[in-house]
């Protein structure tokens, strides 16, 4: 790469740059897509990131995973908060068919760790 090219790069690719070198020295294969990283998160919450987790594994869930506890906290709000009965809630928060069970089950979960823990942070 020429020192033109190099100096074209802007912020995001840099660092791009900087982890696929990271994914190559140490050639672990998780460490494979973080140069993508770069292009998901702004500078400052890239650096959070490393700094919050670096050294750390985590599996990130799919997008239908999260849309499941969204559905389910939607749910618990209806129904703990502003006592919509359970089946008409339901109704309420547009379910597709297939993943009622898990949105039920996400919905015990919830709320076992809203009467376990407290989220709060100041």
């Amino acid at each position: 790469m020429k020192m033109e090219e190099l100096n074209a790069l802007k912020v995001n690719d840099i660092y791009s740059l900087m982890l696929f070198a990271i994914y190559k020295m140490k050639d672990v294969p998780e460490y494979a897509t973080l140069s993508e990283l770069s292009y998901v998160l702004k500078k400052d919450s890239l650096l959070n990131f490393f700094e919050y987790f670096g050294g750390t594994t985590i599996t990130v869930p799919t997008m239908s995973e999260f849309k499941v506890v969204i559905k389910a906290l939607m749910l618990y709000q209806y129904v703990k908060l502003e006592n919509i009965e359970f089946n008409k809630a339901v109704k309420m928060i547009d379910l597709e068919e297939n993943k009622l069970k898990d949105v039920k089950h996400c919905f015990c979960v919830i709320g076992d760790i809203l009467d376990k823990y407290d989220f709060k942070r100041f």
